[in-house]
């Protein structure tokens, strides 16, 4: 199968590859992308390697998920990634994860390249729900979350641990069929 490429008005959202290990390195260890993920930044490049492939190149092949790097139309450089970091085919549903580098921020880029991909998940992969986990600290998230029509459905105590404290996850979804209601309101 081959990759899907997808494009919106100032995004072009492609596959990444092993090429692209010397950004992951640089990119997941800025600092408030650590923090965001909650999960910290390869020690190396051959970590850096590892990761990517795991996380970004081998889902994809194995049909288990797909993660897009993010870039500026006109710019080869990536600045963020995004996609779906599971998806459960028989169940149709997949959950949602992204970063970006924070020279980006506040300029609605994460909701655009978002907005295309719960298209392609609702549309292409025929999911009926998106469901995105976010740290309870990650207010930014949680907000990109709301604004996308996502509705946050629990918060799990103590679910994860991060930096040797206990954290709290926030459990978000958006239904496709609320999707479809957005979509024609906009």
């Amino acid at each position: 199968m081959r990759f899907p490429q997808l494009e919106t008005d100032r995004l072009v959202l492609r596959e990444l590859t092993l090429d692209d290990m010397e950004f992951y390195f640089r990119h997941f260890n800025i600092i408030e992308i650590v923090k965001g993920c909650c999960f910290p930044g390869p020690k190396s490049l051959d970590a850096s390697r590892e990761e990517l492939e795991l996380y970004c190149i081998r889902p994809f092949k194995e049909n288990s998920g797909i993660r897009w790097g993010i870039v500026m139309k006109g710019n080869h450089k990536l600045i963020g990634t995004c996609g779906f970091t599971h998806w459960w085919k028989n169940e149709r549903r997949g959950e949602t994860g992204y970063d970006m580098n924070p020279v980006f921020w506040r300029q609605g880029i994460m909701m655009e390249a978002l907005r295309a991909v719960l298209k392609y998940g609702f549309e292409s992969m025929d999911l009926d729900k998106i469901q995105a986990v976010i740290d309870s600290e990650n207010i930014r998230s949680q907000r990109l979350t709301l604004r996308l029509g996502f509705k946050k459905e629990s918060v799990l105590r103590q679910n994860s641990v991060f930096e040797g404290q206990y954290r709290d996850d926030a459990y978000y979804s958006l239904i496709k069929e609320e999707w479809k209601v957005e979509q024609i309101k906009s």
